[in-house]
C-alpha cells in the first residue's frame, strides 16, 4: 500500500523479512518495507509508517541519508559500528544504538508518529 510524501509523490511499502525487533525501515531507493514477521497491530502499524515516512521526508529534502557504514544528519557524517556485538552509530548527542531516540534523525521521527 503506498502512502504519499507531502509533496504528493507516492512511497510503495513492502514486506520484507527484517532483523528482529525492527518494525519498519526507510530507504533510499524511495521505498519503505514492513517486516513480514512482525505481528502488529494496525496502530502499530501506523505509526511504524509515520515514523518512516519522516526519515523519508528528511531525505527527500537532503537532511539525511545513510549508507552501510555512515549516517548523514544536517550535512554531519557520523559511522556506524559494532561494539561487543551490538550496531551503534557515533552520533551529534554520543554513541547509541541504532535506532536510538537520542539520535536526532530518530527522536524527529518519533516525533512525527503522532501527527
Amino acid at each position: 500500500m503506498p502512502f504519499k510524501l507531502p509533496n504528493q509523490r507516492k512511497v510503495p511499502v513492502f514486506k520484507k523479512q527484517l532483523e528482529d525487533g525492527v518494525v519498519a525501515e526507510a530507504n533510499n531507493d524511495g521505498t519503505i518495507y514492513v517486516n513480514s514477521n512482525a505481528n502488529i497491530d494496525r496502530e502499530t502499524y501506523n505509526r511504524a509508517i509515520k515514523h518512516e515516512m519522516k526519515h523519508m521526508e528528511d531525505m527527500e529534502i537532503g537532511k539525511a541519508d545513510y549508507g552501510d557504514e555512515w549516517v548523514m544528519w544536517n550535512g554531519d557524517i557520523f559511522f556506524r559500528k559494532e561494539v561487543n556485538g551490538e550496531k551503534v552509530i557515533d552520533g551529534p548527542n554520543g554513541r547509541w544504538p541504532e535506532g536510538h531516540p537520542n539520535h536526532p534523525w530518530e527522536a524527529e521521527a518519533i516525533e512525527a508518529e503522532d501527527e
